[in-house]
């Protein structure tokens, strides 16, 4: 079988599951820790709903197993997917870099450690196969942020995607086989090949959601929990989006006022600059160069000019980095001063960010429509959309778009009380991290979350840090210190030296 086949099926049934590994190209150039590359094999479709009329689909998944310098001390960390849900964690099968990439910001505390590190993809995601990846949607959304004015198109997103998932279906890809419950068997698959008794989960923000099922449906082998970014089961996303999207445009420029270095001289509320600013190039767009890798990773050039839906887009997409947060005032008081270095290098980061990041449209919407979208309340979404809806940024599009997702990809919702999380039945050990500018999965998620649990600051803790957004473990030596001290020990209280605020 050829891993490059869509359809990936055999004329004859294989004996599965198994896995296939062998060292990395990358360690022939970086030796610094020994790591084994491989994949791992499943059936799409599960035993007991196989039938004898067609071969059964096999789905390939990419994992990478790091090993600890010196003795393995303790049980290994299994990081449980990308974020989205249908990001990839960047399994990539032409490595171009250097390793580290993998492991920058848990070292220390994983392979430094005494704990092998082991990544793994999500199915439908990065180069599982079978993929939902939708590439037309990338040039589609390239298409439109090039444009002036940006708009966002639901009609043409509609198309394209039903056009993908038609294709899809025609491979015989059954999408409502990729999702958070099939993911976890494939996790436990693999633990069980691999011959480990128990693992620490590492999740970070759909990521979050793999490993408490996970540790809800195996917990006899789950030895810890990380929860980084955590987005719970039991929130409805989709009615608290807009409250959390309207901070985007407002909590950089408080911060900014608070901070004698940032504030204006004059004393005039940032905030109030930023709506200034909207309004002026609404009324007189400004005209860009913009500079940013097109499909063939060749540098593409164009002259565009700016809308204040683009700028509020782009802003929005890179409030997931605390440095870009916060950057963002300065951003705004430079095009004020007709000064648009720092916003053309956004406005072309964001449409690079587009052809970098691997996101599978297919993907988000098998896990969303299994265990979100179904289950939000629409009434109250669309009442909070117009509730915070600006005259650059509106949300009623997103959400009108996501809840056709469902019918174009034909994903039957969970059946299984999923929404309803048991919080008394985890008793293992949890660390939740969590960033105070985070508006994806904001602070209040993980401080909700926290106070339901059993054993809270006993084995059960929770970390927030000031001035930092989303996905904390790749970001800070004082994240990775806490999180080592946890491993080592959960029941002790947590190594807080560093600046970090503990609840």
């Amino acid at each position: 079988m050829s891993l490059n086949d869509p359809i990936s099926r055999n004329a004859k049934k294989q004996v599965l599951p198994r896995i296939e590994v062998s060292a990395c190209k990358f360690t022939q150039e970086f030796d610094k820790y020994s790591a084994d590359c491989g994949t791992l094999f499943v059936y799409e479709e599960p035993n007991e709903l196989q039938t004898t009329k067609s071969p059964p689909r096999i789905v390939t998944i990419p994992i990478i197993i790091f090993q600890p310098v010196g003795t393995v001390t303790g049980d290994p960390v299994i990081i449980t997917g990308g974020g989205g849900p249908g990001s990839s964690i960047y399994i990539m099968d032409e490595f171009d870099g250097d390793p580290s990439m993998y492991y920058s910001g848990i070292e220390m505390s994983t392979l430094q450690n005494g704990r092998p590190l082991i990544l793994m993809e999500m199915r439908g995601s990065g180069l599982s196969l079978a993929n939902l990846d939708c590439p037309a949607i990338t040039d589609l959304e390239i298409e439109l942020l090039t444009t002036y004015p940006y708009k966002a198109d639901n009609r043409k997103f509609i198309n394209t995607l039903t056009s993908c998932a038609n294709r899809k279906k025609s491979l015989g890809v059954n999408a409502n086989f990729y999702n958070t419950d099939y993911a976890i068997k494939d996790i436990d698959t693999l633990r069980e090949l691999l011959g480990f008794e128990k693992w620490h989960l590492l999740g970070i923000s759909h990521g979050t959601r793999i490993s408490l099922r996970y540790a809800q449906q195996y917990p006899e082998h789950t030895a810890s929990l990380i929860l980084d970014s955590i987005y719970p089961f039991e929130v409805d996303s989709y009615a608290d989006m807009p409250e959390h999207s309207a901070r985007v445009f407002t909590q950089p420029f408080i911060l900014c006022d608070a901070d004698p270095t940032c504030r204006l001289e004059n004393g005039q509320a940032s905030v109030t600059l930023f709506e200034r600013f909207m309004a002026e190039i609404k009324q007189n767009p400004p005209t860009l160069n913009l500079e940013y890798d097109d499909e063939n990773w060749t540098i593409g050039q164009k002259t565009l000019k700016i809308s204040p839906e683009l700028v509020a887009y782009a802003l929005f997409n890179n409030s997931y980095d605390s440095d870009d947060i916060l950057a963002f005032p300065q951003i705004i008081k430079d095009a004020l001063n007709k000064d648009y270095v720092s916003l053309s290098k956004l406005i072309s980061e964001t449409i690079d960010m587009q052809n970098y990041t691997w996101f599978s449209e297919g993907a988000y919407s098998s896990y969303a429509c299994y265990e979100e979208i179904p289950f939000s309340d629409v009434e109250l979404a669309i009442e909070n959309a117009k509730k915070y809806k600006s005259t650059y940024w509106d949300d009623l599009p997103a959400i009108t778009l996501d809840r056709q997702l469902c019918k174009v990809w034909n994903i039957r919702p969970a059946i299984n009380n999923i929404k309803n999380f048991d919080h008394s039945q985890l008793t293992v050990p949890v660390l939740i991290l969590a960033g105070d500018l985070d508006p994806f999965t904001p602070t209040i998620w993980a401080v909700d979350f926290h106070a339901k649990l059993p054993l809270r600051n006993k084995t059960q803790h929770l970390r927030v840090w000031p001035l930092k957004a989303h996905n904390l473990v790749y970001d800070d030596k004082c994240v990775e210190a806490v999180m080592a001290s946890f491993l080592n020990d959960p029941e002790q209280t947590i190594d807080n030296d560093c600046s970090v605020s503990g609840r």
